[in-house]
């Protein structure tokens, strides 16, 4: 780890925790759904081969936003959790394969496998029943039109100067 390195991820995490937080208060269509714009700090960081610092800020996102909302303990953040882990080891092995995923594509593969994997949470720990994956279409549908909303946001940032210096060294 070089010298600036905590600095800045402690930069990254501040601005992902910001973004969870404001978007937490801003009304949604449905209940369940959010764009999920703090993960474009996550896909910037393993589309630049910053693994273990793309999960300290699932980490840092998931329990210091819950933390700020309230929401610490509520099955949201176990699903939020779960789901970000599980977008994460996804991603990661998409990026590992090598087989030409662009930015848009990985984030395509997080943002419907985050929504995948809530479906499962939600049906293993709150709801108990197979109705819940009457909503697979409408899930499969939003992880892939907030993947293309959070990867284009990726590769624009990804070209500014601010975040430039470190995902490039």
């Amino acid at each position: 780890m070089k010298k600036n390195d905590p600095v800045i991820l402690a930069y990254f995490t501040a601005f992902a925790v910001t973004i969870y937080v404001l978007e937490n208060i801003i009304p949604k269509p449905l209940p369940f759904f959010k764009l999920g714009l703090a993960n474009v700090v996550v896909l910037l960081l393993l589309w630049n081969r910053k693994s273990l610092a793309a999960l300290i800020i699932i980490l840092s996102k998931t329990i210091l936003g819950g933390l700020i909302t309230g929401m610490l303990l509520s099955p949201m953040t176990i699903i939020s959790l779960g789901a970000s882990i599980a977008a994460y080891l996804m991603m990661f092995g998409a990026i590992k394969t090598r087989l030409g995923f662009s930015v848009l594509g990985i984030s395509i593969i997080g943002a419907t496998i985050h929504n995948l994997t809530q479906l499962a949470i939600v049906n293993w720990l709150l709801v108990h029943s197979d109705e819940v994956w009457k909503l697979l279409p409408l899930m499969l549908l939003l992880g892939l039109v907030t993947g293309l909303i959070t990867g284009y946001l990726a590769h624009l940032l990804s070209k500014q100067k601010i975040f430039e210096n470190y995902l490039m060294n």
